[in-house]
């Protein structure tokens, strides 16, 4: 998947609907933590991982990752005996 930038002009303004409909077409991932410690002893640690997108964005990305991780796993899952199978 390749990375998109928008731009747009000073004097345009972009609307909320049109923020909304570019992010739900192309998807946005936001990712952060926070770790709240006293005396450099950590207390809280906190993970955020949010995906926003439309249904059909998210699938079409899962889709193609599926599909480049597949030759991987059907090289490996064929390239031995699996000896389970194996008469001696």
């Amino acid at each position: 998947m390749s990375v998109e930038e928008f731009e747009f002009g000073g004097e345009d303004e972009l609307s909320l609907l049109e923020t909304l409909d570019h992010v739900l077409d192309s998807g946005l991932v936001i990712a952060g933590e926070v770790t709240i410690s006293v005396a450099n002893i950590d207390l809280i640690y906190v993970g955020l991982n949010l995906l926003l997108g439309s249904v059909d964005t998210i699938e079409n990305v899962l889709a193609e990752r599926l599909d480049a991780q597949t030759p991987r796993r059907a090289l490996s899952s064929t390239s031995g005996e699996d000896d389970t199978t194996r008469e001696d």
